[in-house]
C-alpha cells in the first residue's frame, strides 16, 4: 500500500501533468493572429493539420486511470483505519524532535573531517535509547540512521510520537530491548539535534549556513563513535542501519573492527554507483518542484 506521501505527490503532480498537457495541445493548435499572416498555400496545409485528430497516449490514460484507483483505495483505506499514522506506510512524516524528547552528547575537541583540512571544533550528537545496558556494557546495538531521520526511531517516554523504525525496536522485536541496550543517534549534519549548518558557529558566533563543511560518511561514524566512549560501550554487540544507515554500519566496522561484533547493513554499499546518484538527484528535484512551486497557479483543466 502507498504511504500518505506518496499519496499526496500524486494529487500535487496531477495539475504539472495537466499543465504539459495543455501545452502539446496548444502547440498542435495555430492561433488566428498567426494564420491571417500565412500565405494560402499555408493556409491550406493548416487546415489540413487541423483537421487531424489530436494525438492520444494510451499510456498517460492507462497510467491516470490506475491513480483513480488506488486514490480510491487509499481513501477507503484511511476512512476504516485511522488513527494509527505507522500502519499506513513505512514511516510516519519526518519532524524537528524537541529538544526535551531526547539526549545530547556534547565534544569538546576537534573533530577531524575528511574532506576538510580544518577539523571541527567541537559538535553536538542528538540521541535516544531503549532498553537496559547490561552491567559488562556489551548488549548495545548502534542503529544508524538514513539521510532524513531524525534520533526518533521509536517511541519513548519523553516522546511517545511512532519512530521510523516503530516497529522493528521493543520486547519481543527485531532490536529486541528486553534483551539489548539500542542506541540511535543524528548524524553529524542532521540538524535534528546534532551539529549542522543550523548551528551556531564557536568561531563567528553565527549559524554555519553554508560555510558547514562536507560531511562525509567516516565523519559521522567518528562523532558517533565518541559518543560511545561517553556512554562508556567499548564493543558493540551490533552495528545495524538502512540506506545511508547501512553505509555507517559498514564504516563502523571497517573503522574499528576491534569495537564491532557483528553488522547488519541493509539496502547499504560501501561506494554509491553513479546510476545511484543519479536517482537520488531526480528524487530530490521532483521533491523541490512539488515542495516549492506554486501548483495553484497551474491550469487544472
Amino acid at each position: 500500500m502507498l504511504s500518505p506521501h506518496s499519496k499526496s505527490f500524486m494529487r500535487a503532480s496531477r495539475p504539472l501533468r495537466a499543465a504539459a498537457a495543455n501545452a502539446i495541445r496548444g502547440q498542435a493548435r495555430p492561433s488566428s493572429s498567426s494564420a491571417r499572416r500565412r500565405s494560402p498555400t499555408a493556409l491550406q496545409s493548416s487546415a489540413v493539420e487541423s483537421a487531424r485528430p489530436l494525438p492520444s497516449f494510451p499510456c498517460v490514460a492507462q497510467h491516470a486511470a490506475r491513480e483513480n484507483r488506488i486514490l480510491s483505495q487509499l481513501d477507503r483505506a484511511s476512512r476504516s483505519s485511522p488513527g494509527d499514522p505507522s500502519s499506513s506506510g513505512p514511516e510516519p512524516p519526518y519532524a524537528r524532535p524537541s529538544p526535551s524528547t531526547y539526549q545530547t552528547y556534547r565534544h569538546v575537541g576537534p573533530l577531524p573531517l575528511t574532506y576538510s583540512a580544518v577539523p571541527l571544533p567541537e559538535f553536538d550528537v542528538a540521541y535516544e535509547t531503549w532498553g537496559t545496558l547490561s552491567p559488562a556494557r556489551d548488549n548495545a546495538i548502534l542503529l544508524h540512521t538514513g539521510l532524513s531521520a531524525s534520533s526518533h526511531a521509536a517511541s519513548t517516554r519523553e516522546n511517545p510520537a511512532p519512530g521510523w523504525w516503530e516497529k522493528f525496536i521493543g520486547p519481543g522485536r527485531a532490536l529486541d530491548t528486553s534483551q539489548f541496550f539500542v542506541v540511535c543517534a543524528n548524524v553529524l549534519g542532521g540538524c535534528y539535534g546534532s551539529t549542522g549548518p543550523s548551528s551556531i558557529d564557536p568561531v563567528t558566533g553565527k549559524p554555519y549556513a553554508t560555510t558547514f563543511p562536507v560531511i562525509s560518511i567516516f565523519d559521522m561514524v567518528r562523532a558517533q563513535y565518541g559518543l560511545l566512549d561517553h556512554l562508556g560501550i567499548e564493543k558493540l554487540y551490533a552495528s545495524v542501519g538502512s540506506s545511508m544507515g547501512g553505509m555507517q554500519s559498514l564504516v563502523a566496522g571497517w573503522m574499528s573492527p576491534e569495537r564491532v561484533g557483528k553488522i547488519v547493513s541493509i539496502s547499504g554499499t560501501a561506494r554509491s554507483s553513479p546510476s545511484s546518484i543519479a536517482m537520488r538527484f531526480a528524487q530530490r528535484s521532483g521533491t523541490w518542484i512539488i515542495q516549492f512551486s506554486d501548483l495553484s497557479l497551474l491550469p487544472t483543466g
